[in-house]
């Protein structure tokens, strides 16, 4: 039980082994100027995870950060940069495999829908690399009403006059954490945004309020500021929660801004994660079928249910899916994610259903990996096989061989004995297309090699 719940709040950096190369990403937008958003592009990866070479009396290593910007509508990339990150100890004692090395780069971009592709190799080893899509939706900021930026959640901010550093930005440094994981070795959360048409705002104050809910959509902390008018039209919103009380579990903060004279207002929300494994939750967050129908699916729309139960259908028996079907209306069909989700709970003694947990940490890395155009990457074969099956033990990645289409082998050492599963990336789009595993129940084809031989 432990290991799943450390490897959903861990996340991407543990989730397939330290070993590996593996990288957080996470954005932030905020209004530049009319017509153009300033997008902040946020990365990290762990000390430990290059491969260093020893060169005379010092060992080096290197990381090549690329991101690229793709509009989807045009189906291109639109931006793109490249850097090179140089790492040099005297000695490997040196290596602290907690220490984050974090990043930072920013984008100039209209309103429009968007993929944030970050690729990051070791040069001492260019097998090793990792590669993270975010989804971006960039709104035009309107001119007549109080309007919001992305909340930034951070590792910590402070006093600055250094305007040269990559994090500075309005007299702040603003240190990003793209892991979004706090609690055990982190445990205050500091938030950033920008509150912009402050002129709009009726009365001579305004209202700025913050909250965190938990998964079960309780508020289990806030805090509420009343703000004086100003003659800026864009001020800076920042403060700090204390988060070493919460038990482990996925989280949402939600900042708003409320022009109280007219009843209106605006929210920015952002998930996040806290792993303090020696908090225990409290009796009244224990789930129950009733609580759970109240809120978790409470607020979510007919489609919404459809896509939560799409996505869950991995793990559905051929009865639960023909069940669904014939479901009519919103409510039959919370009840039955309630009781789906309820039957799938290893330990109901908890408050948290360790399972679902797991399962959508890992659609959320399959969105965040697999992701091609707009195909969303839980409904790729890597994703399916990585929701279903979890991280592979071991894997091989052929991606630029001269006598084949690019293919992964992913193996299984754990399951019936020892599997493998074959994709191939037939369009050369990196749609990679499961064409043999070894898995009962999976497709087979021995002779899979025909399928990576070069047109």
């Amino acid at each position: 039980m432990y290991r799943v719940l450390l490897s959903f709040l861990i996340g991407i950096q543990l989730i397939m082994g330290q070993d590996q190369l593996r990288i957080n990403a996470d954005y932030a937008s905020f209004k530049y100027d009319a017509s153009r958003s300033y997008v902040e592009v946020y990365y990290s990866f762990h000390h430990n995870q290059l491969k260093l070479v020893k060169d005379e009396s010092t060992f080096k290593g290197w990381l090549v950060v690329q991101v690229l910007v793709k509009d989807i509508q045009k189906d291109s990339i639109i931006q793109g940069k490249a850097w090179k990150i140089p790492i040099e100890i005297k000695d490997t004692s040196e290596i602290n495999p907690n220490k984050n090395l974090i990043g930072a780069t920013a984008f100039l971009v209209e309103p429009g829908k968007y993929q944030f592709i970050i690729i990051a190799r070791d040069l001492n080893d260019l097998s090793r690399f990792d590669s993270v899509t975010i989804p971006v939706a960039i709104n035009q900021v309107p001119e007549n009403k109080l309007w919001l930026s992305d909340v930034q959640l951070c590792s910590n901010i402070y006093q600055s006059t250094n305007k040269e550093s990559i994090f500075y930005k309005n007299t702040f440094e603003v240190i990003p954490n793209p892991s979004l994981l706090y609690g055990l070795g982190l445990p205050v959360l500091y938030y950033y945004a920008e509150i912009y048409n402050i002129n709009t705002v009726t009365a001579d104050k305004y209202v700025v309020e913050w909250r965190i809910y938990d998964s079960f959509g309780n508020i289990v902390k806030s805090g509420r500021k009343l703000r004086l008018k100003t003659s800026a039209n864009a001020v800076v919103e920042a403060g700090t929660v204390n988060l070493s009380n919460l038990p482990s579990g996925t989280y949402r903060f939600i900042l708003i801004a409320l022009d109280t004279a007219e009843n209106k207002g605006v929210s920015s929300v952002k998930r996040f994660y806290v792993f303090n494994p020696n908090i225990i939750p409290p009796d009244s967050l224990q789930t129950t079928g009733g609580y759970e129908l109240a809120s978790e699916y409470a607020g979510m729309s007919e489609a919404e249910l459809d896509k939560e139960f799409a996505i869950a259908r991995y793990i559905a028996t051929p009865e639960e899916i023909n069940r669904y079907k014939q479901l009519k209306g919103e409510e039959a069909k919370r009840k039955f994610l309630t009781e789906f989700w309820k039957k799938r709970d290893p330990d109901k003694s908890t408050a948290v259903n360790e399972m679902k947990i797991e399962y959508f940490k890992r659609v959320e890395y399959a969105n965040q990996h697999f992701t091609v155009g707009n195909k969303e990457g839980w409904k790729t074969d890597r994703g399916r096989v990585y929701i279903m099956y979890g991280p592979p033990d071991e894997y091989e990645r052929h991606p630029n061989e001269v006598d084949s289409k690019p293919y992964e082998i992913w193996y299984y050492h754990n399951i019936e004995g020892g599997v493998e599963f074959v994709f191939v990336d037939k369009s050369g789009f990196s749609d990679y297309i499961l064409v043999h595993s070894t898995k009962r129940n999976e497709i087979r084809d021995d002779n899979w090699r025909i399928h990576i031989a070069p047109n």
